[in-house]
């Protein structure tokens, strides 16, 4: 294969971004969707073509090597591409789902005002997450790394004339910013001890200088940890993720499915071999990941968000993938990586369906019964469900990979500090934890499957105060906002999109062909995905059909009954009645998102407000009080000096005797 086509990966959803973002304007809206969907689509036609070149597995990459790109007598970073299985896998995942969102977005965004805007960000987008997975040293990862989080700035803003919108924005801006330094300080780390940048040079001869030098690689591996808990949206950086949700449904689906937030666990993924001789970095990884997984679980359950549901749930599915690398297996955080990219995609894009259909109500109460509505947007739903929840072997995308990270975990222990956390330990609370994955989504499910249908979704009443009122008049009163003219004064749900529909049906098969190409050995499959991943390394040992039977039989029980209590009113009625006396949603942890806003408001933003105001006092106070004061003698001495110029002249013929006298008197007497 040319090594030159290497670059045309990223190039041409770039190269379509710049168009789109100069001629946007002036063209069709059918021609902006195209041409973003086509560089899309051009993309993964040639990411298809290298399958064929012997890469996959344990293969010889392919390298395009354009010489330094930046270069200094100590320093040198090449535009070096690197095309290994991993990053081969990687490509796949972002151009396909890239090509799918793109198509699903010409008819998701056909009735908004910056469309030109929108679909330039987006191959942006694109084109930042190709040049971060293929860059061969960490300093062209950063640069991809800013570029998504950048466009994510630009996504999530996009209805930056609604309410909240832009704090949203730059919340998850701010957040970013704040891995971007522990990044860079990972980077320069990295650099002080090894003399290089470069990937392939750190794989070959880093592990050994490493467990030489343990502690300054133990530092670097923390700075490093920094980026990518940011990015990945892992405790205590997970506070933005559920802000993302103010961007338009692709957006979430393009950030929390195959793009920005698995950069991190990419990340380390590379860098595995600097995880495995710094045993405390991994403790540290494991800590907050299981953090992060409760509270994504936990927080799922009482949100009435559609999409801030699936965000939560994203939070806890990411949380796995890092519990996979703290447990030393890499094939097994990718290998859920790529589940979690099908099955929460699914999940996204059948949410927007819905989300569009019911004219932008995104209140689950407000959205019984829909999916009864809509026939292609239900399977989606219920196949992204299974999938999530992980309930049938081969047919539900995540079941495989999530089994691949429990049996990862059971096998290994976490040690570092002078503290062990066993394995054991942390396998029966993920047990426990995802056992809420199945609450939570068949919650949701029986919310839209409900028995009670709304015809229509109408505008709300001028009298109307509810904050589902309210944000819905936000939505319609918005100028820049997506919305149909159907939606602004209500009418029937109903599937309209043709566009929307066939994403939806590609998934629903593309879905269940990924849970039986991940299909594990211990399960009677080959292992397909496993071996592509890892170059044909040994699969965790997990656990057979047989001894998974018990554990399958009840959490698909569990999602009946969750199921029947939500999709009939009188039993979820009386649910909720019983629940409500616990106050689990009003008050406590649960409302306040287990405090972290609050923490980080009283920890940086009342310091930060503190520090702005005694700015402000000193200088409308000391600084304009001393130019004040200085202007005064500025002034005091003009006048002074005015007084001297008289305009006679014999005054002056006076002043300078009197002036050389006084000189030559003081020369005199030394």
């Amino acid at each position: 294969m040319n090594p030159w086509l290497l670059l045309l990966i990223p190039l041409l959803p770039g190269l379509s971004a710049a168009l789109l973002a100069l001629l946007g304007g002036r063209l069709p809206y059918n021609a902006i969707g195209g041409l973003a969907a086509a560089a899309a689509g051009g993309s993964f036609a040639i990411v298809l073509s290298f399958c064929g070149a012997g890469v996959f597995g344990a293969g010889q990459p392919i390298d395009f090597d354009a010489g330094p790109w930046i270069a200094t007598q100590g320093f040198q970073a090449g535009l070096h591409l690197h095309l290994d299985s991993i990053s081969l896998c990687m490509c796949l995942l972002v151009t396909f789902f890239g090509f799918l969102i793109s198509v699903y977005s010409i008819g998701y965004m056909r009735h908004d005002s910056e469309q030109g805007r929108f679909f330039a960000s987006l191959n942006l987008f694109v084109a930042s997450m190709l040049t971060l997975v293929l860059a061969d040293n960490l300093v062209l990862i950063f640069l991809g790394w800013e570029g998504v989080g950048l466009c994510s700035y630009l996504l999530i803003g996009h209805y930056w004339r609604q309410k909240d919108v832009p704090l949203a924005a730059f919340r998850a801006f701010f957040v970013n910013r704040i891995g971007d330094v522990f990044f860079l300080l990972g980077v320069f780390s990295m650099f002080s001890l090894f003399g290089t940048v470069s990937l392939s040079e750190l794989a070959a001869h880093g592990p050994t200088l490493a467990s030489i030098h343990s502690g300054q690689a133990a530092l670097a591996a923390f700075f490093l940890l920094g980026g990518a808990f940011a990015k990945s949206a892992q405790a205590p950086l997970h506070v933005w993720l559920a802000d993302a949700m103010a961007g338009p449904t692709p957006v979430s689906a393009l950030i929390h499915a195959a793009t920005m937030v698995t950069a991190g666990v990419y990340l380390l993924a590379r860098l595995d071999w600097l995880y495995a001789v710094s045993p405390e970095a991994r403790l540290i990884v494991a800590i907050c990941a299981l953090v992060t997984l409760v509270l994504g679980a936990v927080l799922a359950l009482v949100q009435t968000d559609i999409k801030k549901i699936l965000a939560y749930s994203t939070l806890s599915n990411l949380a796995l993938m890092f519990l996979a690398l703290a447990a030393g297996s890499t094939g097994a955080g990718m290998l859920h990586l790529f589940g979690h990219a099908f099955f929460k995609a699914l999940l996204f894009l059948a949410a927007g369906s819905v989300i569009v259909a019911a004219h932008h109500e995104q209140d689950v109460r407000n959205l019984r019964g829909v999916l009864k509505k809509l026939p292609v947007t239900n399977i989606a739903f219920l196949v992204g469900c299974i999938g999530g929840a992980g309930l049938i072997p081969y047919l539900a995308a995540g079941f495989f990979s999530k089994e691949a990270v429990l049996g990862a975990i059971e096998e290994a222990e976490f040690s570092g500090f002078g503290f062990t956390l066993s394995g054991r330990l942390v396998h029966a609370i993920v047990v426990a934890v995802e056992t809420l994955s199945v609450v939570y989504l068949f919650r949701l499910y029986g919310y839209l499957r409900s028995d009670a249908i709304a015809p229509e979704i109408p505008r709300p009443a001028p009298g109307d105060h509810t904050p589902a009122a309210h944000a819905s008049h936000a939505l319609h009163a918005d100028s820049n906002s997506d919305h149909h003219d159907a939606g602004r004064h209500g009418g029937a749900i109903k599937e309209t999109s043709p566009a929307i529909r066939l994403v939806l049906g590609i998934l629903i098969l593309a879905a269940p062909v990924f849970g039986v190409l991940s299909a594990s050995r211990a399960f009677g499959g080959k292992g397909f995905i496993w071996s592509i991943i890892t170059g044909g390394g040994a699969e965790p040992e997990g656990v057979s059909l047989i001894h998974a039977l018990p554990f399958l039989i009840a959490n698909i029980a569990l999602a009946g009954l969750v199921f029947a209590a939500f999709s009939n009113t009188k039993r979820r009625e009386a649910l909720l009645g019983r629940l409500k006396g616990l106050k689990l949603g009003a008050y406590g942890p649960l409302s306040r998102k287990f405090y972290f806003d609050d923490l980080y408001e009283a920890v940086i933003v009342v310091p930060l407000k503190a520090a702005a105001y005694l700015s402000r006092l000193i200088l409308e106070n000391v600084f304009t009080g001393i130019i004040t004061v200085t202007g005064w003698l500025g002034l005091g001495l003009s006048l002074g000096l005015r007084r001297l110029q008289t305009g006679k002249v014999h005054q002056y013929a006076v002043a300078v005797l009197l002036a050389i006298f006084i000189l030559a008197f003081y020369l005199g007497g030394h």
